[in-house]
């Protein structure tokens, strides 16, 4: 008898019978997506209540208000999009 074996050239990482390298790498992938999440909530929150305080405080019109509010919250997503990793694709 002969025994062949198969293998998928498509993953050339080694795993058990119960896939812990995709099961780590999805947690890992999971972690990462919840604190980056977790870091924009804070960033845009600190934003909203800065710009609250200080229209508050200086009775600049409300319009003016949203403009830099929208505007803030563009270019925050504008300067951290490039720093997510795409997933990496086969081929």
């Amino acid at each position: 008898m002969v025994r062949t074996e198969i293998t998928d050239s498509t993953d050339s990482e080694p795993t058990d019978s119960t896939g812990s390298r995709s099961t780590d790498r999805t947690l890992s992938r999971y972690l990462l997506g919840g604190a980056r999440l977790l870091t924009d909530l804070v960033v845009l929150g600190l934003w909203t209540i800065f710009l609250t305080l200080l229209f508050l405080s200086t009775a600049w019109p409300r319009w003016a208000y949203y403009v830099i509010l929208v505007g803030g919250a563009a270019v925050y997503v504008v300067v951290t999009a490039p720093w997510i990793r795409s997933p990496e694709t086969p081929g």
